[in-house]
């Protein structure tokens, strides 16, 4: 069995008990809470609730206003205990994972790996999403920026849940699996294969929900695909969507464009992304050399050994490009229109680029383009290819007809949100797949909504000294309780 079902199951059994408590606290209020485990909170309720009864008892009952704001409030309490029955405790959660895109756990996946037990960190980590290694590699990892334990530097938390996901896939064979739950007669599709909707199919499958994941492409991972091997270890992450994808309650559609739903669905994600690249657009003049970063990264012109490439932009697909193509023996600049601080690419990116050879030029605009030289505000430069990589934006059209084709349709990653990062994508596949689970009224099943309560272990323990060590490190910021 492998940890994301013994999470899953322990997680419904939560689920089932809040539900137990929502209906006791609603015989007695604070029952739900005593229930749980939480008697302060269930004894606080309940002689909130009572007291004001009692004292209408000692000075005569009478209807007036005061008698009918003191049974309205009361009224509010009541239905507030029972809610927050069904709710239970919340957590106070450190400030690494307040900023992490995909709101995961992390002192509860490091306290795991602090005591040496990959398998469960892993399983705690599938709560959140099921790419750890994938986003250990490209996360710009806001979390590590919010990490104050150690004076000199930040703890690795990407570098942990990367080597955690390495250690993980390597170990374990991908087989066919059934679902977490029984199979239900729901079925949904998910329309685009990148890291959103594949996280979304994984939630909805383990739930025992009949999933059709449907990608335009040859083979499934969205513009993760065209990141290159030196940026993404492109076996590993194929495992993960491997492992991801293999309940045998998800039928897989590649090479298939999907245009309009059919009803027999109950409901429907879209997630087919951002991919519509910006276009250049200033005067040119010619035939110059463009090709648009998407194509470049895929299909590389060949040789580039000695050629010239210009790069516009300064986000991480454009560092990608100018890396790719240094390592190909070309000369690469990167012309950004801003100045440094305002570079959307990670910071390591930009870092690893200049060290390779990468030439960076700031605050140049682009002005007009005469066959291979382009002008910018700041010179110009002659080019054998130059590449636009100035973003990528939603097909709204599309997704405005997929979405008016189905009653039932739900928004994705950067179908929803715009261009972003992986990490946000794979959160928002998660919290679409629980808007369906509400939709279907299969929402008692979402057992990657239960959060987990970490601790930091007596002592550290394990074979792989670096994901030990590094995890020690974590104090546990967010391990307090709040009723």
């Amino acid at each position: 069995m492998l940890p994301d079902r013994k999470v899953a199951l322990k997680n419904y059994r939560e689920l089932k008990l809040r539900k137990k408590a929502f209906i006791y606290s609603l015989l007695i209020p604070g029952l739900g809470q005593f229930l749980t485990g939480r008697r302060i909170t269930g004894i606080a309720f309940l002689t909130f609730f009572l007291f004001p009864f009692y004292y209408l008892y000692l000075i005569g009952f009478s209807l007036n206003y005061g008698t009918i704001s003191l049974l309205l409030s009361q009224s509010i309490l009541y239905f507030l205990q029972a809610w927050d029955a069904l709710k239970s405790a919340k957590r106070e959660t450190s400030p690494c994972e307040d900023f992490c895109p995909a709101k995961v756990n992390i002192p509860a996946f490091m306290g795991k790996c602090e005591e040496g037990d990959v398998e469960g960190a892993w399983g705690i980590f599938s709560i959140y999403s099921p790419f750890p290694f994938t986003l250990g590699e490209i996360c710009h990892a806001p979390c590590e920026e919010k990490c104050g334990i150690l004076p000199e530097r930040p703890l690795k938390i990407r570098e942990v849940h990367r080597e955690l996901g390495k250690t993980f896939n390597q170990e374990i064979e991908v087989k066919n699996r059934t679902p977490f739950f029984p199979l239900t007669n729901k079925k949904v599709a998910v329309i685009g294969g990148g890291i959103a909707g594949i996280t979304a199919a994984y939630y909805l499958a383990s739930t025992g929900i009949q999933v059709d994941l449907f990608e335009k492409e040859k083979e499934l991972g969205g513009t993760l695909n065209f990141i290159p091997e030196f940026k993404l270890d492109k076996k590993l992450f194929k495992k993960e969507i491997a492992l991801a994808t293999s309940f045998n309650c998800i039928r897989i559609f590649t090479e298939k464009e999907v245009k309009s739903i059919p009803k027999t669905y109950d409901a429907v994600i879209i997630a087919v992304g951002s991919q519509k690249e910006k276009q250049l657009k200033i005067p040119t003049h010619g035939t110059p050399n463009i090709i648009y970063p998407l194509s470049f990264l895929k299909n590389p012109p060949h040789p580039l050994t000695s050629k010239k490439i210009v790069i516009i932009g300064a986000g991480d697909t454009a560092f990608d490009v100018a890396r790719l193509a240094v390592r190909s023996g070309a000369e690469a600049i990167v012309f950004y229109r801003s100045d440094e601080s305002s570079m959307k690419a990670q910071k390591k990116e930009i870092s690893a680029a200049i060290k390779e050879g990468v030439k960076i030029y700031t605050d140049c605009q682009p002005e007009r383009i005469e066959n291979n030289t382009i002008f910018f505000s700041c010179g110009k430069v002659t080019f054998d290819y130059l590449v636009p990589a100035i973003g990528f934006e939603k097909d709204e059209k599309l997704i405005k007809k997929l979405q008016s084709s189905h009653p039932n349709a739900v928004l994705a990653g950067d179908a929803e949100n715009g261009m972003s990062n992986a990490a946000l994508a794979s959160y928002s596949g998660k919290l679409a797949a629980y808007k369906v689970l509400k939709m279907l009224n299969l929402h008692s099943r979402a057992w990657f909504t239960v959060d987990v309560k970490g601790r930091k272990p007596a002592r550290a323990q394990g074979k792989n000294v670096f994901l030990v060590s590094e995890s020690s490190l974590c104090q546990h910021c967010g391990e307090k309780v709040r009723s």
